[in-house]
């Protein structure tokens, strides 16, 4: 699974749009879309990061760090997302 799955699969957990997304992660919707995709598998450290923030992951998660590549992910959750 590469980080595109990872992302799309926590943010359809919240119930986010790719937009909501955006605005949570500071980041331009189309580069989710891309990172979702495919199209963009190697996002740089802070893309990451603020993915994780917004998601309330951590970025060892969505970079599979602890997981075969055909592991079924377990989502470690940080208590951050949709907070406030």
């Amino acid at each position: 699974m590469h980080i595109g799955q990872r992302v799309y699969n926590r943010r359809q957990h919240l119930g986010w749009t790719q937009e909501d997304l955006s605005r949570e992660a500071a980041l331009p919707q189309a580069t989710i879309s891309r990172i979702e995709k495919g199209q963009r598998r190697n996002p740089g450290a802070d893309v990451i990061r603020r993915l994780a923030k917004a998601l309330g992951v951590t970025a060892d998660y969505l970079i599979g760090m602890y997981e075969p590549d055909d592991a079924e992910p377990s989502v470690p959750h940080l208590g951050l997302a949709g907070a406030g």
